[in-house]
């Protein structure tokens, strides 16, 4: 009698921990499932696509091997043509209806705003979204976990460069209007602060998901800059950048990450020349492909799951955030909850992926990488800048 109890007692703790173990929305036995809402069709769709892209060709590498403690990671992806509108609505479907652990990658800092509110009450990390924007960095969000550097950082690269080493100082701000062309202006005009300098020399905007920059080049162009920070995507910002040299206009031209720096040179042509990108990860060719593991392992996961699909710097980085998630995965154990996954990325420290930058979560920090890597486009690729007085 006392073994046929003992033996329905562990039976029933055996069940209760396996209950336990498959209670997490998203996670089976087998299965981790991950919810993306990104743009995937319109005027910014590069992003979207490259980033996504990116992503799975680290995430098919690693399923190939077994997944994460045997389970392998599939992602579900919606459109959200880079419209708060859409992306909300997506967020909910991916997690009131498909059940997603959490959600991954999502593109905009307009979009991943609108959709804070939400992942935080209903206690669902998002990992990794494409932005830089300070709103989802200070102060700490529990739910977001961000792998690249912030527009802050790369602002202050850029006029570090410009007015420290250049002594250029009428720096002009061209701008999506909207938040994420808000905080690019912000951490512009706090890093010229920095320097003694209050305020932008002149500011000029556009509107999301168009090419209407005509107004906002004639603002820029009447202050007469010795450089302008660009806060858009690839399409308006390449066509102030032609438009502007056709009129004789010729600053420094520089845009932050987010642009779509690959789509952006193609766009440019030999306009091109000269135009400054602050990246958060490396370039993908030449030196930099020589110089960082990271980048060749990304090339070779590209060439084997996505061959007819050229790599972009944009891709790399949606590479580098996948692995980075898949160490937090990894760090959280068989028993993957959602807080044992935020916990096991706050104890991430030093994390070498290959590029140069180590990777470091805490508590305090919900930012892994703080690198910016300064480039400017030469010949029609990019090249990091290794001494600002040589631009």
């Amino acid at each position: 009698m006392k073994k046929t109890s003992a033996a329905l007692c562990a039976a029933l703790l055996l069940c209760l921990a396996s209950s336990s173990f498959s209670a997490e929305n998203g996670v089976t036995d087998g299965q981790i499932a991950v919810g993306m809402t990104t743009v995937l069709t319109g005027p910014a769709s590069f992003l979207g696509t490259s980033f996504k892209t990116g992503a799975e060709a680290y995430l098919k590498t690693m399923n190939e091997k077994g997944g994460v403690h045997g389970r392998k990671i599939k992602l579900i992806a919606y459109d959200d043509g880079y419209e708060p509108a859409k992306a909300v609505p997506n967020a909910e479907k991916l997690v009131k209806e498909d059940k997603v652990f959490c959600l991954f990658g999502n593109v905009g800092t307009p979009t991943v705003m609108a959709i804070k509110p939400f992942i935080e009450r209903e206690k669902v990390p998002l990992f990794a979204p494409f932005t830089g924007a300070e709103p989802l960095r200070r102060p700490v969000a529990k739910y977001v976990l961000n792998y690249r550097a912030s527009y802050n950082q790369e602002a202050e690269e850029f006029v570090k460069g410009m007015v420290d080493v250049l002594h250029r100082k009428k720096i002009a701000v061209f701008y999506q209007d909207d938040p994420y062309g808000r905080v690019v202006l912000e951490a512009t005009r706090l890093a010229l602060e920095r320097r003694g300098i209050l305020t932008p020399i002149v500011t000029g905007m556009y509107k999301r998901n168009t090419e209407d920059i005509e107004q906002g080049l004639a603002a820029v162009m009447a202050g007469k800059p010795d450089a302008v920070v660009m806060v858009g995507t690839y399409a308006a910002c390449a066509k102030f950048i032609i438009r502007g040299k056709e009129k004789g206009f010729k600053p420094v031209y520089m845009n932050v990450s987010f642009v779509g720096p690959d789509k952006l040179a193609e766009l440019l042509g030999r306009d091109g020349e000269g135009v400054v990108v602050t990246n958060v990860v490396p370039p993908i060719y030449g030196e930099a492909a020589e110089k960082y593991a990271g980048v060749r392992d990304y090339l070779d996961s590209m060439k084997k799951h996505f061959p007819g699909t050229k790599p972009s710097i944009v891709g790399l980085e949606g590479f580098f955030a996948a692995k980075v998630f898949v160490e937090g995965l990894k760090r959280a154990g068989k028993g993957l909850t959602r807080d044992a996954f935020i916990k096991a990325v706050e104890g991430i420290k030093d994390l070498d992926i290959g590029a140069g930058n180590k990777i470091s979560f805490s508590g305090d920090n919900h930012q892994g990488s703080q690198k910016v890597y300064p480039t400017v486009i030469r010949n029609g690729r990019y090249q990091l800048i290794k001494d600002w007085s040589a631009l």
